[in-house]
C-alpha cells in the first residue's frame, strides 16, 4: 500500500479537493467557534437566571414553610392560656400536628409546678413519626434546661433555635435532628406559664428543598447561622458538619468565600469544584431567621442542551465537510480526468510505447485544446518511431546476418585447418608405413620371410587403400557427391555380402561381422551398384573404428512395395545426443583421435540422397549404434 502523503501528492484533484475543503473549514469554524462562543454566553444567561428563579422559588418555599410554623405557634401560645388544663393541653397539641403535615412534633411545656396536682414537671408533646401521631405526657426530666424552653423563656420572645439532637432513650422523641420554633406562653396578667415549641426535622426541610431541582443532578443545601447543614441531599451531613469543613481541597478557598458570604446574609453565584465536578453555586439569605440556601448546578447539567447540540453541530459539520470533499474531489477528477489521461499517456510514451490511442476531446476550452494537440503530437511521434523501429530491425537483421556469417567464416576456416591438419595426418600416416616397408624390402629382402613378406605387402596395401579412400573422399567432395554413374539391377543380399567381403580384408580379426537379411534372394534392386556399394563399405567401415571388439551387423528389410532399408549396426558406445546433430555435417569428427578426415557420413547421405533415397541415424536403436540406408526398389 502506498504512503497516505505519496497518494495525496500524486492525486492532482484529491489534493485541491482538500484545500479547498481545508479553507472553508478554518472559515467555517471560525465562524462556528463565534457562534457558540455567543450561544454559551446566553445559555449560561439564561441558566443562572433560571437557577436564582429556582432559588427565589425555593426561598420562598421554606419562608412559606417557616411562616406558617411561626403562625400555627404563635396561634397556640395565644390562645392555650385562656384553657390551661392537662388534659386540654395533650389536645391541643395532637390537633396541632395532625392538621400541619409540616410539623415534626409540638410540645407545650410549663413551668416547674404548675399544675400541683401533676407534680413539678409537665409537657405534652406529639411526635409524627413513621406516618404515625403519638401525644404522650412527657416523663420527668429537667427539660427546663432544654434549648427549646430555656431559649425564648431568657429572650422573653419568639425565635428559631439551632439544630438539635432530641433523642432520648425509653422517651418519646425523634430520631432526626430537628429545629424548632419557641414561642413564650403568658397568662392574663403577663405571667410567663410556660412555652410551646414546633418542631421541624432537618431531613424533612432538605426534602423539601429539593423537591423542584433546577437540573438533573443539581442539589440544595441549607446552613444555619454557625454554618451548620441543615439541609443537605446526604442527609449524615446534617448537623454534623459545616460547610467550611466539608470543602474539598482543589476548592477550600471557594467555598470557605462561599460560606462568609452566606452567613454574612448575601446573594451571589460562584463557579467551582463540587465533587470532582465543575458546578455553579447559587446562593441567597432565608428572611427572619438568619439562615442560607443554596443550589448545586453542575457545569454539565447547565451546559447539557448547549453540549448535545455542540457535539450534534460537530457531527453534522464533519460529515458536511467530509461530503464536501467528496464533491469537491469529484468535480475536481472530472475536470481534471483529461490531463491524468496525458500524464498517463506520456508516461506509456516515455516507456516507448506509442501505439496506444487517445479518444479526441471534444471540449473548446484549453484542455481540449492540448488533448487533441497531444494526439497530433503522438501520431507524428509514432510514425517517426515505427520509421527508426523499422530500420533498426533492418540494420539488427543485417547485422545478425553478418555476425553469423562471420561466425560461419571463423568455423570454416577452424574446419578448414583441422581439415587439413587431420588429412596431412591420415595420408602421412599410410604414406609412412609404405616407405618405411620399401626401405626395409630393398635393403634386406633376402633375408626376409615370406611369412613376413606376406604381411608386410598385406600393409602397404591397406596403407595404399586408406590413401585411396581418402583421395576418393576428397574427389566426391570437390563434385558435391560425385555422379551416378550408371544404373544396374543386382539383388539387396548380394551386395551386403559384397560389401562384408570386401571390408573383411582390413578388418581385425577380433570383430564379427554377420549378414541378417528380412528379404528372399531374389529381391531385386534397381540402382548404381558402386555409389550404393561405397556407401555400405564407408558405414562398416565406420562400425569397425568404433566397436574394434564388438559385433557389427549388415542385412536388409522391406517396408512397403517400393523401397529397401539397408542397416547397419554395431554393438559399440553409440553416439550421444548432443553429438546426434552432428554427424551428417562435413569435416565433424566426434573423437580427434580416430582415423577419418569428417567427410564419410556426409558425403555417404548425399550419395543416398542422389539415389533418391535418404541415411538416417535410428535414434530408437540401443546399445550400439545403427545407420538406415533407405532407397527405392
Amino acid at each position: 500500500m502506498k504512503h497516505p502523503i505519496s497518494y495525496i501528492q500524486q492525486r492532482l484533484s484529491l489534493r485541491l479537493g482538500l484545500v479547498i475543503t481545508l479553507i472553508i473549514a478554518v472559515v467555517f469554524m471560525l465562524l462556528y467557534g463565534f457562534l457558540f462562543y455567543r450561544c454559551k454566553r446566553f445559555i449560561q444567561r439564561v441558566a443562572i437566571e433560571h437557577a436564582n428563579q429556582l432559588l427565589d422559588n425555593t426561598a420562598e418555599r421554606i419562608n412559606g414553610i417557616i411562616d406558617e410554623t411561626e403562625l400555627v405557634t404563635n396561634y397556640m401560645a395565644a390562645t392555650v392560656p385562656h384553657n390551661l388544663y392537662p388534659d386540654s393541653l395533650l389536645a391541643y397539641t395532637r390537633r396541632t400536628v395532625t392538621e400541619n403535615s409540616f410539623l415534626t412534633g409540638f410540645a407545650i411545656s410549663m413551668e416547674p409546678n404548675y399544675f400541683p396536682e401533676m407534680g413539678r414537671y409537665y409537657s405534652a408533646y406529639t411526635l409524627r413519626q413513621d406516618n404515625k401521631i403519638t401525644t404522650v405526657r412527657e416523663g420527668p426530666f429537667e427539660y427546663f434546661d432544654a434549648v427549646w424552653y430555656k431559649t425564648p423563656r431568657k429572650l422573653g420572645k419568639a425565635c428559631w433555635v439551632d439544630a438539635f439532637d432530641d433523642y432520648n432513650e425509653g422517651t418519646l422523641s425523634a430520631r432526626d435532628i430537628l429545629t424548632s420554633y419557641c414561642c413564650p406562653m403568658r397568662d392574663a396578667n403577663g405571667q410567663y406559664v410556660g412555652s410551646i415549641t414546633a418542631s421541624l426535622t432537618l431531613k424533612w426541610l432538605s426534602e423539601a428543598m429539593t423537591a423542584i431541582p433546577a437540573y438533573p443532578n443539581s442539589s440544595a443545601i441549607m446552613i444555619d447561622r454557625n454554618g451548620t447543614y441543615i439541609a443537605h441531599p446526604d442527609t449524615a451531613k446534617l448537623f454534623t458538619q459545616t460547610i467550611f469543613s466539608d470543602a474539598a481541597p482543589e476548592a477550600r478557598q471557594d467555598i470557605d468565600g462561599l460560606g462568609r458570604n452566606m452567613l454574612a446574609g448575601r446573594s451571589g453565584m460562584i463557579e467551582t469544584f463540587v465533587d470532582g465536578h465543575n458546578s455553579f453555586i447559587f446562593y441567597r439569605p432565608v428572611e427572619h431567621i438568619g439562615w442560607s440556601i443554596a443550589i448545586v448546578c453542575p457545569e454539565s447539567d447547565v451546559f447539557a442542551r448547549y453540549n448535545r447540540l455542540f457535539f450534534t453541530a460537530w457531527i453534522i459539520i464533519c460529515l458536511g465537510l467530509l461530503l464536501l470533499l467528496l464533491f469537491c474531489y469529484q468535480t475536481i477528477r472530472r475536470a481534471v480526468q483529461p490531463l491524468s489521461q496525458l500524464d498517463r499517456q506520456a508516461r506509456h510514451i516515455a516507456n516507448g510505447q506509442f501505439d496506444e490511442p487517445l479518444t479526441k476531446s471534444t471540449r473548446h476550452d484549453s484542455v481540449g485544446r492540448l488533448i487533441n494537440s497531444f494526439i497530433r503530437m503522438q501520431s507524428s511521434l509514432a510514425n517517426s518511431v515505427a520509421s527508426i523501429r523499422r530500420v533498426n530491425t533492418e540494420l539488427q537483421q543485417k547485422n545478425d546476418e553478418l555476425t553469423h556469417a562471420y561466425q560461419l567464416k571463423l568455423e570454416t576456416n577452424r574446419q578448414k585447418a583441422a581439415f587439413i591438419q587431420d588429412m596431412y595426418h591420415q595420408i602421412r600416416t599410410p604414406l609412412n608405413i609404405i616407405n618405411g616397408f620399401t626401405q626395409v624390402l630393398s635393403a634386406n629382402f633376402t633375408e626376409i620371410s615370406e611369412e613376413e613378406i606376406s604381411d608386410i605387402t598385406t600393409r602397404m596395401k591397406s596403407s595404399s587403400k586408406a590413401i585411396s579412400h581418402i583421395t576418393r573422399l576428397l574427389i566426391a567432395a570437390a563434385t558435391e557427391g560425385g555422379q551416378v554413374r550408371e544404373y544396374t539391377s543386382f539383388g539387396c543380399n548380394a551386395i551386403c555380402k559384397e560389401a562384408v567381403d570386401a571390408i573383411l580384408l582390413q578388418a581385425p580379426k577380433t570383430i564379427n561381422i554377420t549378414i541378417s537379411s528380412d528379404v528372399s534372394d531374389n529381391l531385386i534392386i534397381h540402382s548404381d551398384h558402386r555409389a550404393l556399394l561405397s556407401i555400405l563399405i564407408e558405414l562398416l567401415d565406420n562400425a569397425i573404428k568404433f566397436a574394434p571388439q564388438g559385433t557389427i551387423e549388415i542385412g536388409c528389410c522391406q517396408n512397403d512395395e517400393r523401397s529397401v532399408n539397408f542397416n547397419v549396426s554395431d554393438t559399440g558406445p553409440g553416439i550421444s545426443p548432443t553429438d546426434k546433430e552432428r554427424i551428417f555435417t562435413e569435416f565433424t569428427k566426434l573423437d580427434t583421435f580416430t582415423e577419418g578426415i569428417g567427410l564419410g557420413l556426409p558425403l555417404s547421405q548425399r550419395t543416398a540422397r542422389l539415389l533418391g533415397g535418404d541415411l538416417i541415424l535410428d535414434d530408437s536403436f540401443s546399445p550400439g549404434t545403427r545407420f538406415i540406408i533407405t532407397l527405392p526398389l
